[in-house]
């Protein structure tokens, strides 16, 4: 599975507006849960799973990047929601780094191969620092779009 296999402009917000780890969490989770029309028992049920996932470490990866993810059975096929905030947020990363660029990848637990091939492509397509810089400039969603598409 590809990154571009899951992008969705309706799943891309921003700017991010919370400024600590567990805001931007929930502030992901709010975009994938109006988007998708979830009631209030199933987004729960996916921050729940999300802050349950990132208790066991975090999951940001470096280079000002960050992958909060979980699987959940509310979700019925691997989803991803990209943010990018303003303002770097402490996400724990290994290098030290705070995060600016965020991507949350939901999936069902039927499909955790494409879940784990999702996660590697997101890290594969981030690896340029200019696109990242790119990425962290970028003044709405159809930009951030435009740049994953070329």
């Amino acid at each position: 599975m590809n990154l571009l296999d899951v992008l969705d402009k309706d799943l891309v917000k921003v700017p991010l507006t919370r400024s600590d780890k567990q805001g931007i969490i929930t502030e992901l989770v709010e975009v994938v849960a109006k988007a998708k029309g979830y009631t209030t028992v199933q987004y729960e049920a996916v921050l729940d799973a999300v802050l349950d996932r990132e208790s066991l470490g975090s999951t940001g990866i470096g280079n000002g990047i960050a992958i909060p993810h979980a699987k959940t059975d509310v979700m019925d096929h691997v989803t991803m929601v990209v943010g990018i905030s303003r303002f770097p947020v402490d996400f724990a990363s290994p290098d030290g780094q705070k995060s600016r660029i965020f991507f949350l990848v939901l999936a069902p637990s039927s499909e955790a191969s494409a879940h784990v091939e999702l996660l590697a492509s997101i890290a594969r397509t981030c690896t340029s620092q200019v696109f990242r810089r790119m990425l962290e400039q970028s003044k709405d969603r159809e930009e951030v779009v435009r740049l994953f598409m070329e």
